[in-house]
Order: structure tokens, then sequence, then C-alpha cells
């Protein structure tokens, strides 16, 4: 009977349905065939979202929004553009730089793709890059948005598996770092290649003039710097706010996610000055619109997890898996391949509700540690992201940057074969994350 749950979820998809309507209809067709009660699905997909920890994810949605529109984004870009932005590549570099320390804002690889996608544009066209690869960069860039703390990611994983987020968020920082470099490295090799090289001010002309920043004309390099910094600082106040205060014990992820909304509707309106009370209920309505989206796919999710759970398809799995072999290598390698498949189709959040409770108690039975199992999956769900045909940040970026999917994905396969190198180093070589728990 397991099987009509499955080749019912497939055939939707074959069909072009989208996953809610995939996952949601495939259950409750599973249901009435075995005689159950149709209002079990509906009661399911309700407690899958009823836990106070999910709280966190409609307000990191919604800070995402508020530091994009409040200039936080921008002043990341041309703080990073200080550091890297006269070498080959620069602007590329720049780019990534600033999708980590917005990771580091908004918790979400979609907010990430579009606020740095919107602030990049006109510096990656002036340095002379495509704008396929532009995209691709971005693309690949944004879904550190899940890898770095705070993450909407990690509360899911956290929530399901009954691990700390702090030591998620902890891991989640070394993680994130080996992850940017990585996608650097493509990028030098392929600006120097095709000798896109451009300065700073190239990065800085995608950027409209900054609060609190002299024009004066006779300043120096080293004085415009300096006042870049200072512009800045409110802006990094942010993640030290957000992850120092989840690390100090002074506020929950949840009330961390508050805190970060109440902090950049202040910081957006009378310090930068870039938006008004009057823009919030359109903010406020369109993160409304992103999180129903979010939410209503984890429900439909919970659901086909918990009918997998009944029908004791996680159990079955995982004895087919020690079948093969009982090497924790050889099982990681199994776990790694079925999630950057499945991240090739589905949602993240959707992913970790039908997935968790499959591999972890595998991971569990081999010895592995749930909190280095977690940063392992949530790197498989971030290269997912970004991985054709249907990568969520693809679609961003491509929309953001005005640009044909078709022209990222020809573009982003070395992106994605040096997140997939990082993944398997931190799949391995777990000492180079685990050290900081």
């Amino acid at each position: 009977m397991p099987a009509i749950l499955f080749i019912a979820a497939l055939l939707l998809l074959v069909l072009g349905a989208p996953i809610v309507t995939s996952l949601g209809l495939s259950s409750l067709i599973f249901v009435v065939s075995t005689g159950g009660n149709p209002t079990q699905i509906v009661q399911t997909m309700f407690s899958s979202v009823d836990n106070a920890a999910l709280l966190a994810v409609p307000f990191f949605v919604l800070a995402g929004d508020l530091m994009n529109r409040g200039g936080i984004a921008k002043r990341i870009v041309r703080l990073a553009s200080l550091a890297v932005g006269n070498i080959h590549g620069g602007v590329g570099i720049v780019a990534i730089i600033a999708c980590m320390f917005f990771a580091a804002i908004s918790g979400s690889g979609i907010a990430t793709a579009a606020a740095i996608g919107g602030v990049m544009l006109v510096g990656l066209l002036r340095a002379g890059y495509s704008r396929g690869f532009a995209g691709a960069i971005i693309a690949s860039a944004s879904p550190i948005g899940i890898i770095i703390p705070p993450s909407i990611a990690f509360i899911i994983y956290a929530v399901l598996s009954k691990v700390s987020v702090a030591d998620m968020y902890k891991v989640g920082i070394p993680a994130g770092i080996i992850v940017g470099i990585a996608l650097m490295l493509p990028t030098f090799l392929i600006a120097r290649k095709r000798g896109y090289k451009a300065i700073a001010a190239d990065i800085a002309s995608g950027v409209k003039k900054l609060a609190d920043v002299p024009e004066d004309k006779d300043q120096g390099p080293a004085k415009k710097g300096i006042w870049a910094v200072i512009d800045s600082l409110w802006a990094l106040g942010t993640p030290i706010i957000i992850v120092g205060g989840v690390f100090a014990g002074i506020f929950t992820p949840t009330e961390s996610a508050v805190v970060a909304v109440v902090y950049s509707i202040l910081i957006g309106i009378y310090v930068y000055k870039e938006m008004k009370w009057k823009d919030l209920p359109s903010i406020f309505y369109s993160s409304a619109i992103s999180t129903a989206a979010i939410m209503i796919i984890m429900a439909a999710a919970g659901s086909f997890a918990r009918v997998m759970v009944y029908e004791k398809i996680p159990q079955t799995l995982l004895n087919a898996a020690l079948a093969i072999s009982d090497n924790p290598i050889v099982i990681m390698l199994i776990i790694n391949v079925v999630v950057l498949i499945a991240g090739m189709f589905m949602e993240s959040g959707a992913i970790q509700y039908i997935l968790v409770p499959i591999a972890l108690p595998l991971a569990l039975a081999l010895g592995i540690d749930p909190v280095h199992f977690g940063i392992v999956l949530v790197i498989n769900l971030a290269i997912g992201m970004m991985t054709p045909p249907f990568g969520i940040t693809l679609f961003t970026s491509a929309r953001t940057l005005g640009t044909s999917i078709q022209d990222i994905s020809k573009e982003v396969l070395p992106f994605l074969l040096a997140m997939i190198a990082a993944l398997f180093l931190i799949t391995y070589v777990p000492g180079i994350v685990m050290w900081i728990v």
C-alpha cells in the first residue's frame, strides 16, 4: 500500500501540480484508499505547523524584507567592495560576501537572492558580466542564507530532531564561511579567464547615494572608506544582536526574529531614513504572502511524513540501508545523494519534514552526531536551492536580474561543483565545523 503514496505524489509532480498539491493530495488519496478518515489529513496539517518555534519563520521573512527596503543590504555591499572590489572577479566576490553578511541577518536564501541581486545588478553588468553569469553567482551564494545563522532551516531541523538551535547556529558559522570561500574560487578563476576586472566604483554604481556618507570630492579613498564603515555599523549590528543574543541566552531564536523586525524598522526609518511608516503595510503584506507559501508547504509535507511514519516506511528504509552497509561513510554518501536529488525538485522545508524522520534514526544508529548530521542536511538543502531545474534561488535571481533560467543554468555548474566539494569536506571531516560546539 505505501506504493500508492509515492506513485500518486510522483504522478502529480509529473503532471505539473504544485508541491503542496502533490504532497497533500497524495496523502489524502492514501488515507481514503486505506479506509481512513480524511479529516486526519487536515488535523495533521494543522499540527505540523502548530509549534511556537516556527513563529520565527514569518518574523525572519519580514525582517529580510524590511532590511532590504530599509537600506541595510546596500550598505553591506558597499562595505564588502572596500575589501575585494579591485581584483579579478571582485564584483562577483563582493556579491558572495554580501550574501554571507545578509544571510546573517535574514535567515532566508530567497530574501538574500532578492535583496543582494537587486543591489548588485548594475555593478555586475558594468563590470562586463553577462546576466547569466551574474545570476549564477547570486543564485549560488544566496542559499548561504540558510547555512549562516540565523537560519529558518536550522529552526525547522531543531524542531524535528529535538537538538539545540544554539548548537546548530554555532556550526553554521564555520560551515557558511567554508561554502562562501568555495564559491569565491570559481568566481575568481572564471573572471580571470574572461578578463573581468572591476574597480570598487563599478560596484558602488549600483547603489544609490547612501545616507550619512559625505560626497566631498576632495576626500581621499581612505576617508571615504572610513565613512563607509561608519555608515555600515548599524547594518552590521543586526547579526551581532540576533545571533549574539541567542548565544548569550538573552532571548530564544523565535524572540530574536522579533528583535530583528523591530531593529530593522527603527534603523530603516530613523537612522538610514530610506523607509517610512506608510511603507510598512505593503512590506507586511508581501512578507505575509511569502510566509503563507512556506507554511502551507510545511503543512502538506507534515501530512506526507505522518503517513510515512504510520506505514513504518522510515524503519523499512533504515533496515534496507543497513543491509547495504553499516559503514557511516557509505551511508552518509547515500543520504547526500538522495537529498541532493530531492533538492532538485522539492522545497527545503518539505524535504526536512519527509527525510528527517527517515534519515536521522539511521544516522543516530551509526553514531553520527545529530548536530553534524543537521549541518550536512542543511548544506544539501542549500545546494538544492540553486540546482536546475527547479532551484528556487535560480528563479529568484532570474527574475531579479532580468534573465532566463536557461542562461543561469548554463553558468551554474562550476558553482554547483564547488558547493558539493564543500559539502563532502564537511561531511567527512566533521571536525572542521564541529570544533565550535
